[in-house]
């Protein structure tokens, strides 16, 4: 019997170590040519350090759930905060985000009369500078019929602007996500940057020899991956 049980422990791990965590579908050019930075000392904690190729800081966040009027009316709310140290950074720069969302659930029906909203803004030594990071939940075409939580934005720092998209695809697998497994940078209509989320977060870089780009990816990306996002919550559980 001993023997039996230990058979199947090992098929177990064996069957275990084999699964592999979704992997969001990068676009063909990053998946081609792109620096691949893995995000170290994010998980599911409140708050640490982190580093992310020559990058290094630390970060701190919260997430509330409030529900009124025998649970119809839901608020959430978050708060995110980091430092970032790294090339193309003369000192630091701090981020200060919040989050906003209100949602009406009846049920069967759900309705959200103030969309997910996340912000986020600059300082540098202590003092305000000229930038801004912002995300917002859409709902149109088919991915909205499909109740799939798309997300755009946009972040403008130092001189470079660059888009957001949620990415909802998995590699090798037709099967599109509900919520955001990661989000594609754009700038001029192009990919110059990816975040991927899904367990510990990973940063691509198109032009990693673009310091001033390559540093607005980076802050960009550091925001999303310390983003607790009401979508994935674990609060209603």
């Amino acid at each position: 019997m001993r023997k039996f049980t230990l058979v199947v422990l090992a098929l177990l791990a064996s069957a275990c170590s084999a699964i592999t965590p979704a992997q969001m579908r990068l676009p063909q050019s990053l998946a081609d040519q792109s620096a691949r930075m893995p995000v170290e000392g994010i998980g599911g904690w409140r708050s640490g350090r982190f580093r992310t190729g020559p990058y290094i800081g630390n970060y701190d966040r919260s997430e509330e759930r409030l529900a009124f009027f025998f649970d119809t009316l839901i608020r959430n709310s978050g708060h995110s905060s980091f430092v970032i140290e790294g090339p193309g950074i003369s000192s630091n720069i701090e981020a200060e985000c919040r989050m906003r969302e209100r949602v009406l659930d009846f049920g069967i029906v759900e309705f959200t009369p103030r969309r997910m909203a996340y912000r986020c803004e600059f300082t540098a030594a202590g003092r305000s500078m000229p930038a801004r990071f912002e995300l917002q939940e859409v709902r149109s075409g088919l991915g909205g019929m499909l109740n799939r939580r798309e997300r755009r934005g946009e972040i403008a720092l130092g001189g470079e602007t660059v888009q957001i998209r949620s990415v909802h695809k998995l590699v090798g697998s037709p099967i599109e996500m509900a919520n955001p497994i990661g989000y594609v940078f754009e700038q001029y209509g192009q990919p110059v940057g990816a975040v991927e989320v899904n367990g510990s977060p990973v940063i691509y870089l198109g032009q990693r020899n673009d310091e001033g780009l390559s540093r607005t990816i980076t802050i960009g990306a550091m925001a999303l991956a310390i983003f607790w996002d009401p979508a994935n919550s674990a609060l209603a559980d």
